[in-house]
């Protein structure tokens, strides 16, 4: 088999690397193409998965000339490598061209918010794949699956928590401590919406200071107040801090899912993330996450976590609910495969 594999986003390094592992393992041939967005590279060259570059991050109104590039430069590539399939997440880049080429192609989302890429790519698609509890269903040739993109790397078989690497990060991992994650609010999807508010987060942090460590991770700029406890992780090293800390917070739903997977206490702050299916299963059903559309109860829930930890049998005990649910994402990857090639 040959296929052609679009990643334009970190976490798409971690949910396909498994998959590219497998594949590689039994001689099939793998292009991948990219967009070179925050540490996507990085992470490609640390796990040694060669790469040919569609274009770099754009924003405002050159977002649509980089599309545009992407498409031109992503239909050369499937007419230089030949592939038997694409796949991609959104595949707002690969979908068209695909099926402009002839070429079956699967497409991925975990987000219902992401209109704009799913109107584009959707028409286009051979099947579209999503979790279970995905909120919208798209006709035959939508299926569903009980996963998280998260759990492809998160699972027992690709990941276990090491606590020397966090002590390679400075962090004793024995010690009570927080990751707080704040996000750039620069993707299309973020269009008007937003998590904390500053002044919540400095309060946070200040508070959260006086007795637990803090880490903060963010994207993008952060108060002054807050840069003396910006923490630089290895690219490669964040899920084994995360699976050591006392408590997760932020504004980012992949590192929140990630937290809530390994049964880490987890708040999210985001005005959108609460309409998606994987926010509302993680809160609502297994308990492993608390969602707050604004900054204020969010903050108020993140304070409360902190100086009254849950127990965390009982939250272990959710969490292996949870898993003992879930499938296992390559292999349900490689059965599509196979279904669209036969077809």
């Amino acid at each position: 088999m040959r296929c052609l594999l679009d990643i334009h986003h970190p976490k798409h390094v971690h949910l396909f690397r498994p998959l590219v592992r497998r594949w590689r393992e039994r001689g099939d041939a793998v292009q991948i193409v990219t967009r070179d967005k925050d540490i996507t590279h990085a992470l490609l060259d640390l796990y040694g998965l060669p790469y040919a570059c569609l274009s770099r991050q754009q924003r405002g109104w050159r977002r649509g000339a980089e599309l545009a590039l992407r498409w031109v430069r992503c239909a050369a590539w499937i007419r230089r490598f030949q592939p038997d399939v694409v796949l991609s997440v959104a595949g707002i880049t690969t979908a068209p061209a695909a099926r402009l080429a002839g070429v079956p192609n699967i497409v991925l989302t975990d987000t219902e918010t992401a209109r704009l890429s799913n109107r584009v790519a959707f028409p286009f698609a051979d099947r579209i794949l999503t979790p279970e509890w995905f909120n919208g269903r798209f006709g035959a040739r939508h299926h569903v699956y009980r996963g998280f993109h998260e759990w492809s790397y998160l699972c027992p078989a690709e990941f276990r928590a090491d606590a020397d690497l966090v002590r390679g990060e400075g962090i004793e991992p024995e010690a009570p401590y927080v990751v707080l994650r704040l996000v750039q609010w620069g993707a299309a999807h973020d269009r008007g919406e937003q998590g904390f508010a500053a002044h919540d987060v400095v309060a946070l942090v200040e508070r959260w200071s006086r007795r637990l460590r803090v880490y903060v991770s963010a994207e993008g700029a952060v108060p002054e107040r807050l840069r003396p406890y910006l923490a630089r992780f290895r690219v490669d090293r964040i899920h084994h801090v995360l699976a050591f800390a006392s408590l997760v917070v932020g504004e980012s739903p992949s590192m929140a899912t990630e937290a809530a997977l390994l049964g880490v206490p987890t708040v999210l702050v985001s005005s959108w993330a609460g309409r998606c299916g994987n926010m509302q299963v993680l809160e609502r059903r297994y308990g492993l996450m608390q969602v707050f559309a604004e900054s204020a109860p969010g903050a108020a829930a993140a304070l409360a976590l902190a100086e009254s930890p849950p127990d965390r049998a009982s939250l272990e005990a959710r969490r292996q609910a949870l898993l003992g649910d879930l499938c296992d994402m390559p292999a349900m990857l490689d059965r599509h495969i196979a279904a669209v090639l036969d077809a």
